[in-house]
This record gives structure tokens, sequence and C-alpha cells, in this order.
């Protein structure tokens, strides 16, 4: 009879037993389980906006990257532009210099200079005076009485009067 007796406690235990032990366990365990959750969960989404924003960033790096490439190109293009014009230029420069120096011998001599006229003042051709020379010197004076005269067809050169 024994059986009896503790068959109906071992039911009767189970029956009460497994409710009340899963509600304990369900009041009891809970708030530590969420606690976990809540701070695995704050941390997942911490997580997860710094994953956004870095894929942000490297987005806006990589338009920034495309754009300076773009920039660069550009550069690149009007530099090679700029150096085929200055290229082009030197050119033409050393064109014009060759041709300069061509022209140049090919010109004819240049004129001489006009000979002096006879419109010379009147004290250049009269001779010095004596009181005009310097002390030192032992020249003899030129006659003051010898007149020159100029010749119309030599301006520039003076010709002794003749004394007749």
């Amino acid at each position: 009879m024994l059986r009896l007796r503790f068959l109906p406690g071992l039911i009767l235990g189970l029956l009460v037993g497994l409710p009340v032990g899963i509600g304990v366990g369900v009041l009891a365990l809970a708030p530590h389980g969420r606690e976990q959750n809540a701070g695995a969960s704050s941390l997942v989404q911490d997580l997860t906006h710094k994953l956004e924003a870095a894929k942000e960033e490297r987005d806006r790096a990589d338009r920034q990257l495309e754009q300076f490439q773009k920039l660069a190109d550009q550069m690149t293009a009007s530099f090679n532009n700029l150096e085929m014009r200055f290229k082009l230029l030197e050119e033409e420069q050393h064109v014009r210099d060759v041709q300069a120096q061509a022209a140049i011998p090919a010109r004819a001599p240049a004129p001489p200079p006009p000979a002096p006229t006879a419109t010379a003042p009147v004290q250049a051709l009269q001779p010095p005076t004596p009181a005009a020379q310097p002390p030192g010197d032992t020249t003899a004076a030129p006659d003051p009485e010898a007149a020159t005269q100029v010749d119309p067809e030599n301006p520039g050169a003076a010709a002794p009067a003749d004394p007749e």
C-alpha cells in the first residue's frame, strides 16, 4: 500500500510544483535575462549606428575622391593644353628670330651721315688767339692775319686764303 500513498503525493507535487517553478523561474530570472538582452541590444544598436556612420563616411569619401579625380583630369588636360600653346609660341618666336636674322644681311647698308654745312658759328671759323693758349704751350700761335675760307664743295675742310 505504500505505493498508493506515494503516487498521489508525486502527482500532486508535479501538478503544483511545475507551474509554481515555472512562474518563479520566469519572474526571478527574467529581469537578469532582460537586462542582458537590453544591454546586448543597446550594444548592437550602437555598433549598428557606428557601422552606418562609417558607411556614410566611406560613401562621402568615395564621392570626394571621384570629384578630385575629375578635377585632376581637368587640370592635367589644361596643363597639357598650355604646354602645347607654349611650344607653339616658342616655335613661332624661333621662326621670327630666324626670319629677322635672315632679313638683316639682305638690307642695304645705311647711308653715311650728312656732312657738316657751312652754317657753323663765326667764332668756330676764326683762329684761336694767343691769349687762349695755355701758359705752358710753346707752340707758335697761328698768324691771325691768315684767314681761312670755307670750300663750298667740301665745307668740312678749311683752306688757307690766298695772300694776293
